[in-house]
């Protein structure tokens, strides 16, 4: 029987959470871009809010393209993501009241 590799050493896998990133990224920059276009909600929060998930998109994207994928990059991504996530109402109301 062959066998078969490790999770974290399979190029595939990195790919596959590469995309993943490159897809959620997209997504939420569009309902962000809904809720200040439809919902009529704060614009300049919300673009700073979306700001960092949509550079982790456009750099996954580009590291595809040069078909330079790493670990690092993925652990980032998911720190970066769950951050924005976890933090969004209160960072969009501050930003809302200091800007």
């Amino acid at each position: 029987m062959t066998e078969k590799p490790a999770p974290f050493t399979n190029p595939k896998n990195k790919l596959i959470i590469y995309k993943i990133t490159m897809i959620y990224a997209a997504f939420y920059v569009l309902m962000k871009l809904y809720s200040i276009v439809v919902e009529n909600l704060w614009v300049l929060p919300n673009l700073i809010i979306s700001l960092p998930v949509a550079l982790i998109g456009l750099v996954a994207w580009w590291q595809l393209k040069q078909n330079k994928t790493n670990w690092w990059f993925i652990a980032l991504s998911v720190i970066v993501v769950s951050a924005v996530r976890y933090f969004e109402a209160e960072w969009v109301v501050w930003l809302n009241q200091n800007l």
